[in-house]
C-alpha cells in the first residue's frame, strides 16, 4: 500500500512536477487552496505533507502547519516544506511550527524523493 502524501501547492507547473515524479511511490492529493485543504483533511487521511510556505488564496503553509499540528492525527505526521522562500527566518518559522524539513526550490527531483522516502522510513519504524 502506498503511503497518502497531501501536496499543498498552489503552482501548476510544480503540481505536474510532482506528479510526474511522485505519483508511482505514493498515493497523491493536491490542495491549491485553504479551501481544499479543508475539503481533503474531512475526505481522508494522510501520511506525510509537503507544504509551501507562499499561497496566492487563504492562509499560508505556517498557519497550515500550525494546524495540522493541533490536530490529534497529524501531531506526528511528517511535513516537509518545499518553497521558494530561501531566508533562515522562513526555515525557523517553519520549523518551529512543525515542520520536519525544509527544502528550498528549485530541488531536484531525486532530494525531493529521497526526502520522502526518509521520512516515510521514519514514520514506518
Amino acid at each position: 500500500m502506498r503511503p497518502k502524501l497531501l501536496i499543498v501547492e498552489d503552482d501548476d507547473l510544480t503540481l505536474k512536477v510532482y506528479q510526474f515524479v511522485l505519483s508511482k511511490d505514493y498515493e497523491l492529493t493536491e490542495c491549491k487552496n485553504e479551501s481544499e485543504l479543508l475539503d481533503a483533511l474531512n475526505e481522508g487521511e494522510y501520511d506525510i505533507f509537503i507544504i509551501d510556505l507562499s499561497l496566492i488564496e487563504g492562509k499560508n503553509g505556517i498557519d497550515i502547519i500550525k494546524e495540522l499540528r493541533q490536530m490529534k492525527k497529524y501531531q506526528r505526521a511528517k511535513i516537509i516544506v518545499v518553497t521558494a522562500h530561501a531566508a533562515q527566518v522562513d526555515e525557523r518559522n517553519a520549523i518551529e511550527a512543525g515542520a520536519d524539513e525544509f527544502l528550498r526550490k528549485p530541488i531536484s527531483n531525486q532530494d525531493l524523493k529521497n526526502a520522502l522516502k526518509h521520512h516515510t522510513a521514519v514514520r514506518d519504524n
